[in-house]
């Protein structure tokens, strides 16, 4: 995991400060240079400028602790966390860390917590736990782990300062002492070896530190799906003869007409009412008298996202005797290029989404045929998708409320229920 852990005090003489921080590193300098410290106070000091603490994963990380981080930008955004986690982003409650953003440097998780000190104004000393990433939405959803274990860590400081604390209380009550002297020089602030009686207090730390490190880079890894590997992974029967092969997308040049040649060859009436009909799974008869039929065939069965031929075919010998109607629609020629589209249906006031994306595009003059080409499979792989999505929930036996919010969340009008439904029958495995 990519982030920055600290642990910030209050020192009485400094301020806010961090005192000791952990990291993944692959550069081997980061292990042997000096740490950069500007305050020279036993307060302030853990490892000392000359320590670093590390540890190696097989796959080789590397976890360094540190008094500071090497980067200088990072140090500041570290010691702007430490006086915010202390002073501002407080949580009186005992439910965990607060997670604060800023888009300009980086994003904070912080936990302040107190620990018994008899030298100390007030006989306690105040912490935080900081932990500093790029990623926001990582780190909100590793907020729960990660905020439990800082808890973690600030009771098992808190329980060893008690000890301590109790032991110089039981040797003289300072609370009496101050009572009856009003002496108020506390002094330099003490190490934390020193408040909580541990010598190896600092190696705990960088074994916790790099424990969260490691959990929250295998808690959640970000795999990066193209939509064919993520449909293929889901319903792996829909890659079979589909849109997703290699050549789909590409525009052919071997006399085909193209979808705008198409569109001023019939004229723009005429075109919508075959690309609607195409959609919605009224059959489409060219008759084959015209020159061109082959070629205006295989133009509208690109807007079938599986190849079915059933859904626009020729006749052989003319078209004067064919029986229209709802569920059929015949393209003929009547001469001079002029066409005629004989369909009992007509063209609904509000089209289908899928329909006006697809004229949208057309008339978008910056894009090019190819692109306007692979523009139109994507649509149809998205509505695709809806139609694959909507069909597993109905098979699995979800209620009807469910379904009609789930269409809701995907952006399924009423006027798309006719596509959806011939969709879903159709070409859904």
């Amino acid at each position: 995991m990519n982030a920055i852990i600290g642990l910030c005090h209050f020192c009485e003489a400094h301020g806010p400060r961090p005192l000791f921080c952990t990291f993944t590193t692959d550069d081997e300098n980061h292990t042997t240079e000096s740490s950069k410290c500007s305050v020279q106070c036993s307060g302030c000091t853990s490892l000392g400028s000359e320590t670093v603490l590390v540890s190696r994963d097989d796959d080789g990380t590397i976890y360094c602790s540190r008094e500071s981080v090497p980067n200088t930008e990072i140090n500041t955004f570290l010691r702007q966390a430490a006086v915010r986690s202390i002073t501002c982003e407080v949580s009186w409650s005992k439910e965990g860390g607060v997670i604060y953003f800023s888009d300009t440097q980086g994003h904070v998780l912080s936990l302040m917590f107190q620990v018994k000190d008899t030298r100390a104004r007030g006989l306690k000393r105040w912490f935080s736990i900081v932990v500093l990433m790029k990623d926001n939405m990582l780190l909100l959803n590793l907020t729960p782990v990660l905020s439990e274990h800082m808890q973690k860590i600030s009771k098992e400081l808190q329980q060893l300062a008690d000890v301590v604390y109790d032991k110089e209380q039981n040797e003289c009550s300072q609370r009496a002492l101050r009572l009856k002297t009003g002496r108020n020089d506390f002094g330099q602030s003490r190490s934390l070896i020193q408040l909580t009686g541990d010598e190896n207090v600092f190696k705990r730390l960088h074994t916790h530190f790099t424990w969260m490190l490691k959990t929250g880079a295998l808690t959640y890894s970000e795999t990066l799906y193209t939509s064919k590997d993520l449909l293929n992974k889901i319903c792996p029967n829909t890659l079979n003869k589909n849109i997703f092969q290699e050549t789909s997308c590409l525009v052919n040049n071997d006399g085909d007409i193209s979808i705008r040649s198409l569109e001023n060859l019939l004229t723009k009436t005429t075109f919508r009412i075959l690309l609607y009909c195409v959609l919605i799974g009224v059959k489409i008869i060219v008759s084959a008298n015209i020159e061109n039929a082959s070629n205006i065939v295989k133009t509208l069965l690109w807007f079938c996202p599986v190849p079915c031929d059933n859904v626009v075919s020729k006749l052989i010998n003319g078209g004067g005797n064919t029986h229209t109607g709802d569920k059929i629609c015949v393209l003929e020629e009547n001469g001079n290029n002029n066409f005629e589209c004989k369909w009992a249906g007509t063209v609904p006031v509000k089209c289908p989404t899928l329909m006006i994306k697809i004229e949208t595009a057309m008339a978008n003059q910056m894009f090019n045929e190819a692109i306007l080409h692979q523009h139109i499979k994507s649509l149809l792989l998205e509505w695709m998708g809806i139609a694959n999505t909507v069909k597993s929930t109905i098979t699995s036996g979800g209620k009807p409320d469910s379904i009609v919010k789930l269409k809701q969340i995907l952006g399924v009008k009423p006027q798309d229920e006719l596509l959806l439904n011939y969709w879903i029958n159709t070409y859904c495995c």
